[in-house]
């Protein structure tokens, strides 16, 4: 009986993942495609570490040389391409697996976690710590509603006055044609309600991020941003394969390390102009003046004392001198 239920179990999950959708034979299958990308995002590295004047030309004979390499053609690979679009959450799993075969291969020619993303595989650290909760991961493609990935957090308590915020994360084009045209922004709002933000511009394959501080220590409120893909009006083809694959999304919180606002260093502070202070030992308070300085007698010049006798005084009578005589 133990027997036949094991054998039941059995037969019932390979029934489950039978029934499992699977990509259909015409379409280059996940790992294979996997492979396709992981060389197509090192050969635009190549170029863009050339530093070449023909870098759209050097792009395209690279990925030729990628098809090439797997024996399908550009039509194959586009058909592909559109079948994992329209299968997103496809497409995710292949980026995530991408994102870590890059890292790692990385690490392994002698790259630092911070030469790979500027704060590494950082969860908390001290006074620093990733507070990001959301995939680290997604594709994004010029139609909306698919070209935009935007967040918003409410801060708690974990949120101090002074923190600095930073959000950053990798990028990947990959455009058939077109202008590469994304824009990030972070905006945060504080607790008197006053807003700070910036905006920052992507075109290429890089590492990005931006940062806002809260320098009046106000205490933060609420976290919001975004990461949008622009459709560039100059396309000619509507129906471009252009995608922005965006991976090692962080958002960064770094304490102000116990510095505070900074205040007034006037000489005339409340201390020095306060003229009260405490007698010791007694409850009275006098001015500062009647305790500080001790009373002396007053700097006067000596002046003799002249006696005044009791006799009366005798008058004289003056003669005029010769020069009044004169005048006369």
């Amino acid at each position: 009986m133990k027997i036949n239920t094991s054998f039941l179990l059995i037969s019932l999950l390979l029934i489950i993942f039978s029934c499992k959708p699977q990509v259909p034979g015409k379409y280059l299958q996940p790992d294979e495609f996997e492979d396709i990308l992981y060389d197509y995002h090192l050969a635009d590295a190549m170029v863009n570490n050339d530093g070449s004047d023909e870098k759209k030309y050097e792009v395209t004979l690279y990925r030729q040389a990628v098809l090439k390499k797997y024996g399908i053609t550009q039509a194959e690979f586009d058909s592909s391409l559109v079948y994992y679009v329209r299968h997103a959450d496809r497409l995710h799993k292949i980026y995530e697996n991408l994102s870590k075969r890059l890292s790692d291969e990385a690490l392994a020619l002698g790259a630092s976690a911070n030469d790979i993303s500027k704060y590494g595989d950082l969860t908390s650290v001290k006074d620093t710590s990733n507070m990001w909760r959301g995939v680290s991961s997604c594709v994004l493609m010029p139609n909306a509603p698919y070209n935009t990935m935007s967040f918003e957090i409410t801060a708690d308590s974990t949120y101090h006055e002074g923190d600095k915020l930073i959000f950053s994360f990798n990028s990947n084009f990959i455009f058939k044609e077109g202008v590469r045209d994304g824009v990030a922004m972070l905006a945060v709002q504080f607790k008197n309600d006053s807003i700070a933000s910036s905006v920052i511009h992507l075109s290429s394959n890089n590492n990005y991020s931006i940062s806002i501080a809260d320098t009046e220590n106000n205490g933060i409120k609420a976290i919001r941003g975004f990461v949008y893909l622009n459709k560039s009006l100059s396309d000619q083809n509507k129906n471009a394969l252009n995608l922005l694959a965006i991976d090692r999304i962080r958002l960064i919180r770094m304490r102000n390390n116990g510095r505070t606002k900074p205040q007034s260093t006037s000489n005339n502070s409340v201390t020095d102009r306060d003229t009260l202070k405490r007698v010791n030992g007694t409850n009275t308070v006098k001015r500062a003046d009647s305790v500080s300085k001790p009373k002396q007698p007053a700097n006067q010049p000596a002046i003799p004392v002249r006696s005044i006798s009791n006799e009366p005084v005798q008058m004289r009578r003056i003669a005029p001198t010769p020069q009044k005589l004169k005048a006369q």
